[in-house]
């Protein structure tokens, strides 16, 4: 059974909420993003924070279940290591009824290796082409520049544990994050498809 939470905070972080409007969070996605920015940030002095989503061509049916994205998603992560960007991610998959599946999905990369989105999005948009046998596929990846209303948003956060506001900013990512765990359009996934994927974790040590 899914755990929702219309709380404004959870565990001490904003999260994208509005109990008025009745717009909830799924709680086992926040634990998961909670988890990957806790592993990132222990074992990066920066950690690189960007979103990044993925569509399939408008009518395009024929992938209905989660494995086209898997396979991708393991090419993509094994990339992102070569380049030695120590990648942490996760991904859920959206559907809305009318139309084809869709995912959201946030990075959390060594800082000390990236200033900017543009390398992994190039990266993502040539896969993802590659992956749907596709001669084009811009748009197929979205950067997250801009807002749904259509205006322009910073993509590419980079936390710094030296920086006074590194907290602030660490809580405003996680904020961004948490849009990935917004229950509208995840009631219409397939019985028997996941719509959570995220990076493995070695088990953490005591504190």
């Amino acid at each position: 059974m899914r755990k929702i939470t219309t709380e404004p905070t959870y565990q001490g972080h904003a999260i994208m909420t509005d109990k008025e409007r009745n717009l909830a969070c799924d709680t086992n996605i926040l634990d998961a993003i909670k988890d990957q920015f806790e592993y990132a940030t222990q074992h990066n002095s920066k950690t690189f924070f960007m979103r990044y989503d993925l569509r399939f061509p408008t009518g395009e049916q024929e992938h209905t279940d989660n494995k086209l994205v898997r396979d991708f998603q393991a090419n993509f992560i094994k990339h992102l290591k070569r380049d030695g960007l120590n990648p942490q991610y996760v991904l859920v998959r959206e559907q809305s009824r009318e139309k084809h599946q869709h995912y959201h999905g946030l990075l959390l990369l060594n800082g000390q290796k990236i200033q900017h989105v543009h390398h992994p999005i190039e990266v993502a948009e040539k896969l993802w082409r590659s992956a749907l046998d596709l001669p084009e596929g811009n748009g197929l990846v979205d950067a997250c520049m801009k807002t749904r209303d259509g205006k322009s948003q910073v993509n590419g956060v980079m936390l710094r544990k030296d920086d006074p506001d590194y907290e602030t900013q660490k809580d405003e990512c996680f904020r961004r994050a948490s849009y990935l765990a917004k229950v509208n359009q995840k009631e219409n996934t397939p019985k028997g498809q996941r719509e959570l994927f995220s990076s493995r974790l070695p088990k953490m040590r005591d504190k």
